[in-house]
């Protein structure tokens, strides 16, 4: 374990640790750039570099830390299963007479930081994805770091461009900084990432080439770039993404930033709130209702939903908000989200996950429009999960209004208006409150996926009112996410007349329902050659008569 090898910018990494006059390390860019295997390794050189030693690996939550630290450290460095602490996920290694602790753990909220961590001494901790962190809990975890002697104690945050804490991130390590005013700017620092960093994405390729790793770091950084997105699988993919995507993955760039969707509006620590408040503030005579976005080699993610009206004084109780109105509250308070599922199985789990008394009381579902009329055997995908659902008193799934444009400002709109009222009153403007509309979006913490895909989600560039799609044929679990929210919202909340695929969706819908499956099969059919006679098209659009 002495001659553990350390990629250059891991290298630079421990020297900043060891060296440097910072006390808070910064280290982001772009995805798969060793960070995380970067921080393993340097922590297993200060364990046995500085005896007894106690440092921590830390992120959001339990199965993370497991699978991308304690278990990945237990497979590169074999040596350390007769040390390892499998249920609290701790190596005790001895060295130089005395035993360093690295420690795995996790902190799933504020409240959790400071249960696990106020009283810590710890010297070190690395924070991976910091960017799923709040600066207020980022502060608080930095409370428990502590030490004396010669090693000055720090924290390391490892981070990729995008997440519910990167703005604040940006403000201490961006190029344009911005520090509290009891800050000390020296006490931070920075160390641009990249995924070319890494020769491991590279290493097949090397060899088939006959070339080393030590060739491939004595390149110049544009001629490692260029040998990565030419030569390397994961490189050409990453090289191949949208451009706004392709600058924050790929580019690692902070100017990436500027183009998130909800970068103005979006308050995390307003809109997460408790799992027993997302779901307590919708009574029984209240609105609920599921939606989905289907996939079958992609995601498939279905959220349920509600919408109430608080009075002034039942926000303050359930939302802590001080408002001089009743606001409509919409609350995402449950999720289920699964890949490789069939239209039966998820119609199943649906349920499954559905409480009793809560199942008849859903009353639409919004479901991916696309798989309307679209059939690989007798029945669609809808009428599968609608069969089943209906024995349960649960909706048929409907045509969900797919408008993008409208319903990415809907969500917009909502998340400005949580931003606003959830703002204490002595710092709520007038022009503030002359801008916030009345219905407010919250969303529960066990929805985590939704919260961590809003502040990633980026403008398209030639169309600045949409979204750019993000996946390009692969899988990308946030955009899954973003199209089922948005459904789920547009549909039940946007304003206009039903778009007409959804009301043959819902037409056909009803005839399945009757058991006149036939019925809905031909009229489909009549429908789609409707639409295709000539005298119905008109500059390529569909005319209605």
């Amino acid at each position: 374990m002495n001659n553990i090898h350390l990629q250059p910018k891991q290298g630079l990494l421990l020297d900043y640790i060891e060296n440097h006059r910072a006390t808070v390390i910064g280290v982001g860019g772009g995805r798969g750039s060793a960070k995380s295997g970067g921080a393993d390794r340097v922590s297993m050189v200060l364990a046995m570099d500085q005896p007894g030693v106690v440092l921590e690996h830390v992120m959001r939550n339990s199965d993370q830390v497991r699978k991308f630290h304690f278990e990945q450290i237990k497979r590169e460095f074999p040596i350390l299963n007769d040390y390892a602490h499998n249920t609290y996920m701790r190596f005790n290694i001895p060295a130089g007479g005395q035993t360093s602790v690295i420690g795995c753990s996790y902190a799933e909220s504020l409240e959790d930081i400071k249960r696990r961590f106020r009283s810590g001494n710890i010297r070190y901790i690395f924070l991976d994805q910091a960017e799923q962190f709040t600066w207020e809990e980022i502060s608080e975890l930095n409370l428990a770091i502590r030490g004396k002697g010669k090693y000055k104690p720090k924290l390391i945050l490892l981070f990729n461009m995008g997440g519910i804490g990167i703005q604040e991130l940006r403000n201490r390590f961006g190029p344009q900084k911005k520090f509290n005013e009891n800050e000390d700017p020296d006490d931070y620092t920075f160390i641009h990432v990249f995924p070319w960093d890494n020769v491991e994405w590279s290493r097949a390729e090397l060899e088939a080439d006959g070339l080393t790793e030590d060739d491939y770091y004595s390149w110049t950084d544009q001629e490692r770039f260029v040998y990565f997105t030419t030569r390397a699988p994961y490189g050409r993919k990453l090289n191949a993404l949208d451009d706004a995507i392709r600058a924050r993955d790929l580019l690692g760039s902070w100017e990436s930033l500027e183009g998130a969707y909800f970068g103005r509006v979006f308050d995390y620590k307003a809109t997460l709130k408790a799992a027993e408040v997302c779901e307590g503030v919708i009574r029984p005579w209240d609105s609920r209702w599921m939606s989905t976005d289907w996939g079958k080699t992609h995601f498939c993610s279905t959220h349920w939903h509600g919408k109430t009206t608080l009075t002034p004084s039942e926000v303050k109780h359930w939302l802590g908000w001080t408002v001089p109105r009743s606001l409509t509250v919409v609350s995402t308070y449950r999720r289920f989200i699964v890949n490789e599922f069939t239209s039966s199985q998820l119609a199943r789990e649906l349920v499954s996950r559905t409480p009793q008394h809560e199942r008849e009381r859903l009353k639409r579902y919004p479901f991916s429009p696309e798989q309307f009329g679209e059939r690989d055997s007798e029945d669609t995908v809808p009428i599968i999960i609608g069969r089943e659902l209906q024995k349960y008193g649960m909706p048929h799934p409907e045509v969900a209004d797919n408008s993008r444009k409208p319903g990415w400002q809907l969500m917009y709109e909502l998340l400005n208006n949580t931003r606003i009222w959830a703002t204490p009153p002595e710092k709520r403007t007038a022009e503030m409150e002359a801008e916030a509309g009345d219905t407010v979006w919250i969303i529960s913490s066990e929805c985590p996926e939704a919260l961590e895909t809003i502040p990633v989600l980026m403008r398209n560039e030639k169309d600045l009112d949409d979204v750019v799609k993000t996946d390009k044929g692969m899988a990308v679990l946030a955009m899954d996410v973003a199209d089922d929210l948005r459904y789920g919202l547009q549909s039940m909340l946007g304003s206009g007349r039903k778009p007409d695929k959804v009301v043959h969706g819902e037409q056909q819908m009803a005839r399945v329902q009757k058991g006149t499956y036939q019925e809905a099969y031909f009229a489909e059919v009549a429908f789609r050659e409707q639409l295709n006679r000539p005298e119905f098209q008109v500059s390529g659009r569909v005319r209605r008569r």
